[in-house]
């Protein structure tokens, strides 16, 4: 099963919704609905006591852009951080950093809030990055020692690193327009 980076925007007041009552983060990406309140069971189960529930109502007031940068996500985040792990800086945005939105796990982790201030600092580092630099941290051996997923690095390594390129050139262009546009991020990991 693959491990694919998502990135959606919002509005900061639905961030705030999120982070209020983070099960929602399941109807914000999924268009699930959910109560608050489970059955309770009784009497060793034999019978459900149908408790109260609560639905929540709640709607996110933006319906984003979604993008998603396949499998290469930790490529391009030891591109931009030249670290495997996560670092907190707003380079290291696609594993770290943020506000995690509860303990919803949506695959591989749960998801993390990012405000549109936020949003701005992560485009600022990604439009000052260093092309030359980049491409310095572009050696397969580190890739492999660093056990960077996916791990296509015995494959032509040129085919390999235009399939990371291409999926920074268009991260940075989402969040670009993101900053511009003055949205918030979530960004998760299924």
């Amino acid at each position: 099963m693959s491990m694919i980076g998502n990135f959606k925007t919002t509005s900061d007041a639905d961030i705030a919704a999120l982070l209020e009552k983070p099960k929602r983060i399941e109807k914000f990406l999924y268009g699930q609905e959910f109560s608050i309140e489970p059955e309770k069971k009784t009497f060793f189960g034999f019978f459900k006591d149908k408790a109260s529930k609560e639905t929540d109502y709640w709607m996110p007031n933006d319906s984003g852009e979604e993008m998603d940068i396949d499998k290469a996500w930790q490529c391009i985040h030891f591109l931009l951080s030249g670290k495997s792990e996560d670092i907190e800086n707003p380079l290291g945005f696609i594993l770290s950093g943020g506000e995690l939105i509860g303990d919803v796990d949506l695959g591989y982790s749960p998801a993390r809030a990012f405000t549109s201030t936020q949003v701005k600092a992560i485009h600022q580092a990604l439009s000052a990055l260093d092309e030359s630099e980049l491409q310095s941290r572009c050696i397969p051996e580190e890739f492999k020692k660093n056990e960077i997923y996916p791990d296509i690095w015995d494959d032509d390594f040129n085919e390999s690193f235009e399939y990371i390129l291409s999926y920074l050139d268009d991260l940075k262009t989402f969040i670009a327009t993101a900053s511009e546009n003055g949205k918030a991020l979530v960004v998760y990991i299924n």
